[in-house]
């Protein structure tokens, strides 16, 4: 098994892409995902979505328990709500 470290903080990782990507998001402050919204930077395309749901003018997630009134820009936070109510 070949094992890669990082020259930064000894990490091992098992491939040089691995590496590669540990190095990206732990070690580099590149953002180069930009919201055409507000213009904040992310590392990666899913943190961008996930940002840009944030901007809608109504919350799209809502409970549907009777009574609850709980809503949320993500499916994530509603499923969350879910678990622990």
């Amino acid at each position: 098994v070949n094992h890669v470290t990082c020259a930064l903080c000894d990490m091992v990782c098992t491939s040089v892409s691995s590496l590669k990507a540990h190095i990206r998001f732990r070690h580099c402050d590149e953002r180069p995902f930009h919201c055409h919204l507000c213009d904040r930077g992310f590392k990666n395309a899913y943190d961008l979505h996930k940002h840009v749901e944030t901007h809608n003018d109504s919350d799209a997630y809502s409970c549907d328990v009777e009574g609850c009134g709980f809503t949320s820009w993500t499916l994530r936070n509603l499923r969350q709500h879910y678990k622990r109510v």
